[in-house]
Order: structure tokens, then C-alpha cells, then sequence
């Protein structure tokens, strides 16, 4: 089977016509109308029964903003009810068929796992410190924040919480070495 990403989580019901309100887990959501399949599956952090983790096809026709949010359509579901019904549940797609990110883009999925190596601008060292792996992103609307997760070999067993700001913060990334470097203050 193939692995599904998780594209965007549904939240709530919008209006009377069966339109749901979206967090998004993409630079541009209005991509959801040109992907398919996309299937409906539980989400990471749903409440729901066991025994219910199936996946159902979906299309979705319409993707807007509204007011500070993102909603869509998805097609054949028409009324309210039937939109908060979804609530709690993902919209998700093959990861075959997302487009190739261009040269300057990364998805987040290729990110996790990958070491984070750090130069301390008050260390006075040009050695590079490891400070663990990429657990996981966090969209925090600012900026994205990558997770970082301690390993045997990392200079401590801290987590740490370091945003993904382009050359500023994150001065290289290597995909091939499997390496994201930053520099980041290491606290003692």
C-alpha cells in the first residue's frame, strides 16, 4: 500500500452548504482540487472509535480563504451536518502523487530523520556541534520550527525547538548526507 501523507486536517464545519474549515499542511492548499485520489482518514490526533481507521476517496472541487482560515468543498457533501460529521478526520494523498519539489524546496516528510549539526556563534569553535534529528515541524504561522530530538551521540538530551528561517538560521541543508546545519546557540 502506498504511503499516505497527511495534507490537511479538518476542523470544523463552515455554512450551511457542507463546506469544512482546513489547517493545511501545504504552501498552496488550493493544490488539494488538482490531487487525486485523495482519501479521508482518521487523523493523529482524533477522537474516534476504535475499529474506524479505514480510508474513504474523496474529491475536492473548491479550496478558498476565509477571513484568517482556509476552506474547501469536497465534492458531494452538501449540508452542514454532513461537513461536521468529517471533523476530527485528514485529507490525505499517495506521497507518489505530490509533485517534485522544485530546487529550492524541500518537503517536510524528507526532513524528518535527518541530523542537525550546529555552529555556536559564541562557542568560538568552527567545530560543528550535533544536536540530534528531526523529529517532526511544527507550522506556527511566524515560521516553520523543526523539533529536534536528542540522540545518543547529540552534545546533550535536550529537545530543542530551532525555526526554519533560511540562511539566518538554517545555513545549509544536505539531502544527500542526510544533514541540515544551523547556527544556533547551544546552552550550557
Amino acid at each position: 500500500m502506498a504511503e499516505l501523507l497527511t495534507l490537511a486536517d479538518i476542523v470544523g464545519a463552515h455554512g450551511v452548504r457542507g463546506w469544512i474549515k482546513i489547517r493545511p499542511y501545504l504552501e498552496d492548499p488550493k493544490i488539494l482540487t488538482s490531487l487525486g485520489p485523495l482519501q479521508l482518514g482518521l487523523g493523529e490526533r482524533a477522537r474516534t472509535k476504535p475499529g474506524t481507521g479505514s480510508t474513504k476517496a474523496v474529491e475536492i472541487d473548491a479550496v478558498r480563504r476565509q477571513g484568517k482560515g482556509i476552506i474547501a468543498h469536497i465534492v458531494g457533501v452538501d449540508d452542514r451536518s454532513e461537513a461536521e460529521a468529517l471533523r476530527g478526520l485528514s485529507i490525505k494523498a499517495a506521497a507518489g502523487s505530490l509533485p517534485e519539489a522544485r530546487i529550492d524546496e524541500i518537503y517536510w516528510r524528507d526532513l524528518v530523520g535527518m541530523v542537525v549539526l550546529c555552529r555556536d556563534p559564541d562557542a568560538g569553535s568552527e567545530d560543528p556541534v550535533l544536536l540530534g534529528t528531526i523529529d517532526y515541524l511544527l507550522d506556527t504561522g511566524a515560521n516553520d520550527v523543526m523539533v529536534i530530538k536528542a540522540t545518543e551521540a547529540s552534545i546533550d538530551d535536550r529537545e530543542r525547538l530551532i525555526p526554519w528561517v533560511i540562511d539566518s538560521v538554517v545555513t545549509r541543508v544536505d539531502t544527500e548526507a542526510g544533514e541540515v546545519w544551523v547556527t544556533w546557540y547551544v546552552d550550557d
